[in-house]
């Protein structure tokens, strides 16, 4: 009820906003973050507002209201309405702290040659493949304000590594009955993960962002400083950032906190029903399936055909997969699916939407092609790896 009113809200402030641009918003600068926006995004929270509504009290047609649909965004609306703010009120003890300084100095070395990136990237990179991605994305956002990332860096953070938490690979191979496997599997993850974001920062679109930080320079204010071993400036650099910390670097969280509920929600949960009900109610999927058919089937995969479905589906929503796959019998199948799942990482229920929303990634267009690349690059390598596992 309170995740419908407030996205009730946000969609009548936007809407004011836009039919009285020297109304009480634009003059209060919190009011202005979260409720001053175009006419594209204000027309998205409207909708993603009467979806929310309709789903609350059950009236509309069934492809927007049903479970699979609607009323599946609505629920993860409000999980995540409650998650993420406590996900970035913790990730402050964690940032604010010297966890980006003790990384970037003591591991941050290995990224570079792999990824392209800063040392001090390390610790955003693996906190957002083993926690939460919509979190990660949000942090890197805010960091990236701060002069910590370059525009290329946030992108790789955010589009390559933001999976959907351990916990998450834990649930998908519990439903799909692999949880056998879920050590073995969580290691292919993490080292196909590995080989996408090394050929992801070397091709378009990633590769053709900018290294400039925020304010439009190459260089970087902040400095990770080295004296004596790597253990040591990990400890000094780290030190030096925690010494700093006020109450104002939690206070600062609020925005983000409020902008994640207020912005983001009702933009969720349009976009999000919208693919939902497209891949269940139309047969665009069976189209779109067609070519991961053709490359399961040549690998001799059980069910290739419900296979390539579920791995497509995954653009819609990342448990979609789940859901479509938990009827086969083929323990084969449900591992490629469940390691797909996770691997794409591209999804138009969150992740998708957190990205274009926030700008790290600047088009829509980059979202889709960077989800084709995961998909056809990543299958290959699971498909290989579980049949090595089976």
């Amino acid at each position: 009820m309170l995740l419908v009113i407030s996205v009730v809200a946000s969609a009548l402030l936007a809407l004011i906003d836009q039919l009285m641009p020297n109304s009480f918003i634009k003059k209060q600068r919190l009011l202005s973050k979260l409720f001053s926006t175009t006419l594209f995004y204000t027309i998205n929270r409207i909708i993603g507002a009467t979806i929310a509504v309709a789903v609350f009290f059950k009236v509309g047609p069934n492809f927007l209201v049903s479970p699979d649909t609607g009323g599946a965004m609505l629920d993860l609306a409000t999980q995540l309405g409650v998650l993420v703010p406590v996900m970035l009120l913790f990730q402050t003890f964690i940032l604010e702290f010297g966890a980006m300084e003790f990384l970037g100095s003591f591991v941050g070395f290995i990224v570079r040659p792999i990824f392209k990136v800063s040392e001090i990237c390390a610790v955003n990179i693996i906190s957002a493949w083993v926690g939460p991605g919509n979190a990660a994305i949000i942090g890197t956002q805010e960091l990236f304000k701060k002069g910590y990332f370059t525009v290329k860096e946030a992108a790789v953070i955010g589009s390559l590594f933001s999976t959907s938490s351990v916990g998450w690979v834990v649930l998908v191979c519990s439903v799909l009955d692999v949880m056998d496997s879920f050590g073995a599997i969580f290691i292919g993850i993490t080292l196909i993960g590995v080989i996408l974001g090394f050929i992801g920062v070397r091709i378009p679109p990633i590769k053709n962002y900018p290294d400039l930080y925020v304010d439009g320079s190459s260089e970087t204010k902040i400095k990770v400083k080295k004296q004596g071993s790597a253990l040591n400036n990990a400890f000094v650099s780290s030190s030096e950032r925690a010494n700093d910390v006020t109450v104002n670097n939690f206070l600062s969280k609020i925005d983000n906190m409020l902008f994640y509920v207020l912005w983001l929600t009702p933009i969720i949960i349009f976009w999000g029903t919208a693919a939902l009900a497209i891949s269940l109610f139309t047969p665009v999927l069976g189209w779109i399936s067609l070519p991961v058919e053709y490359v399961l089937t040549l690998a001799n995969v059980e069910d290739a055909r419900v296979t390539a479905s579920a791995i497509m589906s995954g653009f819609a929503d990342n448990y979609l997969p789940v859901i479509l796959g938990k009827g086969i019998s083929s323990a084969e199948s449900k591992t490629i699916i469940a390691m797909m799942s996770i691997l794409q990482l591209i999804f138009m229920s969150e992740i998708a939407t957190l990205l274009t929303s926030t700008n790290i990634v600047k088009k829509f267009l980059d979202v889709i092609i960077i989800f084709v690349q995961r998909t056809f690059i990543a299958l290959p390598f699971v498909i290989l790896f579980v049949k090595f596992l089976y």
